[in-house]
């Protein structure tokens, strides 16, 4: 049995991109949240840094969320935002503690 994963992937935009970012990002939801495996895909503001996002995701198994990094709409969109994002997402897979 495949185990669900949680990831988070915190993005430093260019100073003052974030809503490009979030149009390019909003663009592609419907294609990324109809993955195989793709349980959650939501982009927040952090509320005192409007230059930086996370994106809160929930996976039904490694394979679904490696399929997700090769996927075209995903790779469309991480060609779109290189020119917003100050680098590469931190992207974090997270372990449950306490469920």
């Amino acid at each position: 049995m495949s185990e669900v994963l949680d990831v988070i992937a915190t993005i430093q935009v260019q100073p003052g991109r974030a809503d490009r970012v979030v149009e390019i990002v909003t663009g592609h939801l419907e294609s990324v949240r109809a993955e195989d495996g793709c349980l959650r895909y939501d982009l927040f503001r952090v509320r005192r840094d409007p230059d930086t996002l996370v994106m809160v995701e929930q996976w039904a198994s490694k394979d679904a969320l490696r399929a997700h990094g090769t996927a075209p709409h995903f790779q469309q969109m991480s060609a779109e935002l290189a020119a917003e994002v100050a680098g590469a997402p931190v992207v974090r897979v997270l372990d449950p503690v306490i469920s």
